[in-house]
């Protein structure tokens, strides 16, 4: 397992001894949290209602190994310049076996080095950060582009998941896969022109509707469902969100994650008319994991 950490685009090596050797850490596994309840006047015990996550706390141990107190010196004023508190996160990046996940954290923390931790010219560091979200996720995105397009005639065009297209009518059906432990909420772009655009998962029936508007050609919404954004806007920045309609899911649409949703199979249909060769529709996520 390799750990760095990633400051305003710069990685830093936590393991290959250029700052510090990784030691121990604690608080990477499972995501705290909390469960849900309510009670009834006459009810005895009380009833589940779900959960919620909570902030990961994570405590990291770092040893600096130098061999003079120039290099000493100068090995930690490195890790506290890494780990310094800021208005901008640090991100964690672990890779191991099964993948490369990412964490973003502050620094809330420790790392102040007492002399009793040192010996000769290296010394012992902890820090402790903590993660907001608690979710770790995948820095590579998924993203699916839905082949849709419109003739005169009906076909079957041939792509990775099959679709018939035809006249100016769109009825497709793909399935987007989430391998993430958590649901993920994307990023969706409808590009025009289109009438009526409506997409539905129907694994979960949550849905976007555009019924009653177009977006015409050359334009497209892009809607941001991930949580603290919940915005619809189009190519100019234009708050577009009247125009969904008032029973659409735009706060709680997600891609769910095994075993709500099996496999994290999600299958999702698009439809709505007026389209042409221009007309498309796209989701991008982050497979997010409640811990690594």
């Amino acid at each position: 397992m390799d750990l760095s950490a990633i400051v305003n685009g710069t990685s830093y090596s936590m393991t290959d001894l250029t700052y510090c050797k990784w030691i121990s850490h604690d608080g990477l596994g499972m995501s705290p949290m909390h469960r849900l309840s309510e009670r009834g006047p006459l009810q005895h015990g009380d009833t589940d209602r779900g959960y919620r996550l909570d902030p990961r706390d994570i405590r990291l141990v770092f040893a600096i190994i130098k061999s003079s107190q120039a290099d000493y010196e100068t090995g930690r004023a490195n890790l506290l310049n890494i780990f310094k508190p800021s208005s901008d996160p640090i991100i964690l990046e672990v890779t191991q076996t099964t993948g490369t996940y990412r964490l973003d954290c502050y620094y809330v923390g420790d790392m102040n080095m007492p002399s009793s931790d040192k010996h000769g010219y290296n010394q012992i560091v902890t820090i402790s950060l903590r993660a907001n979200d608690p979710t770790w996720y995948n820095p590579v995105a998924g993203n699916y582009i839905f082949s849709i397009s419109a003739g005169t005639d009906t076909m079957l065009v041939p792509t990775v998941i099959p679709m018939t297209i035809g006249a100016s009518t769109i009825n497709a059906n793909a399935v987007v896969i989430n391998t993430g432990t958590m649901s993920a909420y994307p990023t969706v772009r409808i590009t025009g022109p289109i009438e009526d655009a409506k997409i539905v998962n129907n694994n979960t029936g949550e849905k976007l509707d555009f019924s009653g508007y177009t977006i015409a050609a050359g334009i497209y919404y892009e809607i941001d469902l991930r949580y603290g954004y919940k915005t619809i806007k189009d190519n100019s920045g234009v708050n577009q969100i009247s125009k969904l309609s008032s029973d659409s899911d735009l706060v709680s649409f997600h891609l769910g994650c095994d075993p709500d949703v099996v496999n994290g199979n999600n299958s999702i249909t698009v439809t709505g008319s007026s389209a042409t060769l221009a007309t498309g529709v796209s989701f991008v996520w982050n497979d997010r994991y409640v811990g690594i």
